[in-house]
Order: structure tokens, then sequence, then C-alpha cells
């Protein structure tokens, strides 16, 4: 069982590489997206991905390897993004604000921090809470979670009401316990 105090704070760890990913989807509304946020001690930065694709539209990408590493939250600034996940109770509830611009690419295309395309506004201001308990792998965890809140891209605004996965894994250790 996981003790989820140690494994799951509403900080990175501070002696491994430390994703977090929330992958989700409203059928419903035809929005999907993936956030990925790796403070990556090794690489001596933050690493974030968020795509959020509207059903008959180009997905819209923001993503940055050079955001600072923090230690004390996941908040995180860079030229055209802010993102803030905090962790209102381990496992059970994440709250995650994002503002920022992205760019509209078409599926087909190679990504990468220099790419070009349509620059597009994204925003997220979203619960996701846990749906079933984590399960426990060699390098974290995971468990089907709800994703509900406002998801903004370009002048579209959605009130979603998702499904999806929360993921945290880090380098192949396990994070030392905060005591």
């Amino acid at each position: 069982m996981i003790d989820t105090d140690a494994f799951d704070p509403g900080r990175p760890h501070p002696d491994v590489d430390d994703t977090i990913d929330i992958e989700w989807v409203d059928r419903r509304a035809g929005v999907a997206g993936l956030l990925r946020v790796a403070v990556r001690r090794a690489e001596g930065a933050t690493w974030f991905l968020a795509v959020v694709h509207e059903r008959g539209e180009a997905p819209v990408v923001v993503l940055d390897f050079e955001l600072p590493l923090v230690s004390n939250a996941f908040e995180f600034r860079g030229p055209g993004i802010w993102t803030d996940l905090v962790c209102e109770t381990p496992i059970e509830q994440w709250t995650v604000g994002l503002e920022a611009f992205g760019v509209a690419i078409e599926p087909a295309e190679t990504l990468t921090p220099g790419s070009f395309g349509d620059r597009t506004p994204v925003g997220l201001d979203v619960d996701v809470e846990a749906a079933t308990a984590p399960d426990e792998d060699d390098d974290g965890f995971s468990h089907e979670i709800t994703l509900r809140g406002e998801v903004l891209v370009g002048s579209s605004a959605y009130d979603v009401d998702a499904v999806g996965v929360r993921r945290r894994r880090w380098d192949g250790r396990w994070p030392v316990s905060y005591t």
C-alpha cells in the first residue's frame, strides 16, 4: 500500500526526478488533454508539456524544457507560461491552473520547443479527483481520475466533466520519505 503523504506530496521530491502526468477526455464536450510536469534534477530544469485537443481542430501544444527547478511547490513561470499544480489532499485531490500560449500544430508534425505554428492561448482551471485507489508499480503509481472545471483554448471555453488517468513516477528509485 502506498504511503500517500510520503509519495504524493504537494512538492517535488528532493532526491529524484519527479514526473506528474494527467491525461483526460470529455467526449461530450469534444475536448481532451495531457499535462506533464517533469522536475528533472539531473538536467537542472523542469520540463513542461500541455496539449489540448478540440474535436476537429489541430492540437494546441505548450512545450518548455527550460523552466526553473522548484522545491516547495509545483508552480512554474516562464516566458508565455504560468502553471500551478496544488495538492489539496495527497492522492485524492489536486487543482491545476494554467495560463500559457501554445502552438496549434498538425498532428503528424514532430514538435520541438522551437516549432512554429499558430500562437494560441491555453488555460486550465480544473479540479482533479481520484476515482480509484492508486496502483503501485516499480517507478511510481497511477490511478483513474475525474477532471472538472474550465478549459480555454483560443476563443473557445469548455466546462469539462472528464475522465482520465493521473500518474506520478520517479527515476527508477523510490523517494525518501519526508519526516
